[in-house]
């Protein structure tokens, strides 16, 4: 049953009191609100869109800083770090699942802006994570039959976003090749030279959303591999949407990201100038950036981590808790890779002997 303008007692920033029976509240994906897992009771969070972003140059994040019921975690295993209240007694590491981990009471740099919630629940990634294994032809028989033993844990991972309109000007050198004939009789040949021409100008190009990991539990390539994330359409940050989940904690700052960030924008913008030439080879590109009306958001990510415990050994996924996209690591069957090698060896000595025997 459903109530929206009901109470719902805050414990502390990621704890909610169920109004009906009293129980903790968790996050729901599915019904996109505050679920008690005891009596069902479903309360809706607002949510919240917002255009603005915060200016990297002028503006102050000191209101922006994370309250004394929460509590900084580190793991002295892999090192990620994850904000959680003070009343949640967590040994175990969402990442790795180290027992050895560091409680710190003052969680440093500023908290969230904006947010993209969970619309995957933990069953759904169960079912990604499933139906890619059962394609896989290396894949082990058994394990695509059998009741996998999965660990899942729903991680909001920190990110930077970057918006600015960037005005370069350049100059360069591009070369077209041309082939010409040289020498006569025996000596005649081909021999390809390269035509240069330089080039100048300036370039003007804006950018949206440059999406920047600055936690430790995914590299970029991690991330990059279960993008897109649809940040245009994150939320005004609300404490309710952790409830049950984990939020990992930034270690590169918002600068950091910016320098980030601008190493992608500038792949972009030489990739852009030199789209408008005709040529085969690059001699030299310089190119000098301004950008301009930089702003940014700090936007929570959902991911769910999984492991796959098989024979004592771990193999780690990761799913984009927003539309699905999936990463992971499976077990391989030896006997199916060495069938697989033997087939193919087969085939060449059968092709050979039919070429010897009619070729």
């Amino acid at each position: 049953m459903e109530h929206q303008d009901e109470f719902v007692e805050k414990v502390d920033n990621n704890t909610y009191k169920c109004p009906e029976c009293g129980a903790p509240m968790q996050y729901d994906p599915e019904s996109a609100s505050l679920k008690c897992d005891y009596c069902n009771r479903i309360i809706n969070l607002d949510k919240v869109f917002s255009d603005r972003e915060v200016d990297f140059y002028s503006e102050s994040d000191d209101n922006l800083s994370w309250q004394k019921e929460n509590q900084l975690i580190r793991c002295a295993s892999c090192g990620n770090e994850n904000v959680i209240s003070k009343k949640e007694m967590s040994t175990i590491c969402p990442f790795c699942g180290s027992k050895q981990v560091i409680t710190y009471d003052e969680i440093p740099g500023i908290k969230p802006n904006r947010v993209i919630p969970f619309k995957l629940s933990s069953d759904d990634c169960i079912t990604v994570y499933r139906n890619k294994i059962k394609k896989k032809f290396f894949v082990p028989s058994k394990v695509k039959k059998m009741h996998l033993d999965l660990s899942i844990n729903g991680v909001y991972i920190p990110s930077w976003t970057y918006d600015t309109n960037t005005f370069s000007t350049y100059t360069g050198r591009l070369g077209k090749r041309y082939t010409v004939t040289v020498g006569t009789g025996k000596n005649k040949r081909t021999v390809t030279k390269i035509r240069w021409y330089s080039i100048s100008g300036t370039h003007l190009l804006d950018f949206d959303d440059v999406l920047i990991n600055s936690g430790k539990s995914l590299s970029q390539e991690d991330l990059n591999s279960i993008s897109p994330f649809n940040t245009n359409d994150s939320i005004i940050f609300e404490e309710g949407y952790l409830a049950g989940f984990k939020a990992e904690h930034y270690t590169k700052d918002v600068k950091s990201g910016f320098e980030s960030a601008k190493y992608i924008m500038n792949q972009r913008i030489r990739y852009s100038i030199l789209s408008g030439y005709s040529y085969d080879v690059v001699g030299d590109l310089n190119i000098d950036t301004h950008y301009n009306r930089v702003s940014y958001k700090y936007v929570l990510l959902p991911v769910w981590f999984g492991i796959l415990d098989y024979k004592n050994k771990k193999y780690r996924f990761i799913v984009n808790g927003e539309n699905g996209k999936l990463k992971a690591k499976y077990p391989k069957s030896i006997l199916k890779i060495l069938l697989t090698i033997f087939g193919i060896i087969a085939l060449v000595a059968l092709l050979l002997l039919l070429v010897n025997i009619y070729g």
